[in-house]
């Protein structure tokens, strides 16, 4: 139980996945999206694996006459699809067990730890191949004898196809979720932090190991030096503290991502 848990916690913070700056920038939208991609995927992914293994079950020896070794392919692509399914199934349950009321800093600490696990990167090393795989057995279809081996032919097309509306769907999916947020409709309102709201944001030194995830400040484009005193802002981002303190006395926005720190 102890190396399961290990497997799926944080492992290395040092570099953010993509997915975190997108909760960050739109955290119920991209929460949304998230849960509906895990979902459909570890459905597809699942019926995918039981119509393969089937279908190879009764056609193995019928299949060995293709001039491409369609089986191989529906065998290996079976099986990298079921070793996805453990991380897909265990983060959507993660994030179905998020309260409706998360916050949005939580929230982003939540995705960041998953993200940061030795699962996930695992999970997207496999995903790569799956594509060079998927890839490999296009060509294969494509120049392969159809009247040889009706079966497999037919099974891998399906296969194939499957994963083509999948594609499209989590396109679609993107668009109504997250694109269509993107777009405003005006040009945000321009409010200054009032005094209270600046000097209640936590303050710290900033320290030689905090480098590799922030070295720079995104306002006055210096560098950090030991010592420095800092201004964390709700999103978690950092800046001078005089730099900061005159920005928000202006916009109450973050520079980078454009949160409110009314938001959290």
């Amino acid at each position: 139980m102890q190396a399961t848990a290990t497997f799926f916690e944080t492992e290395n913070r040092g570099h953010e996945d993509p997915l975190v700056e997108t909760v960050r920038q739109q955290p119920v939208a991209a929460l949304q999206f998230i849960r509906i991609m895990l979902l459909s995927g570890s459905i597809g992914s699942l019926v995918v694996c039981v119509f393969c293994w089937i279908f190879l079950y009764f056609f193995w020896s019928s299949s060995c006459s293709c001039q491409r070794p369609l089986r191989w392919w529906l065998l290996l692509y079976a099986t990298l699809q079921q070793l996805q399914l453990p991380v897909r199934f265990v983060t959507l349950h993660r994030l179905l067990c998020l309260p409706v009321n998360q916050g949005h800093a939580e929230l982003q600490v939540e995705v960041q730890r998953f993200t940061s696990s030795l699962a996930w990167r695992l999970s997207k090393n496999i995903s790569l191949f799956t594509y060079g795989w998927f890839v490999l057995g296009i060509v294969w279809v494509l120049n392969s004898d159809f009247e040889s081996c009706m079966e497999a032919h037919r099974m891998t097309v399906a296969v194939i196809g499957q994963a083509f509306a999948r594609a499209v769907g989590a396109m679609l999916c993107f668009r109504i979720c997250l694109q269509a947020q993107t777009i405003p409709e005006g040009p945000p309102k321009v409010e200054a932090a009032r005094s209270e709201e600046i000097y209640a944001l936590q303050v710290l030194a900033f320290r030689s190991e905090m480098a590799q995830e922030h070295a720079t400040c995104a306002v006055c484009l210096c560098d950090y030096v030991e010592g420095e005193v800092l201004r964390r802002l709700p999103c978690g981002h950092l800046f001078h503290r005089r730099c900061a303190d005159e920005w928000l006395q202006r916009s109450c926005r973050c520079p980078l991502c454009v949160q409110s720190i009314r938001d959290f």
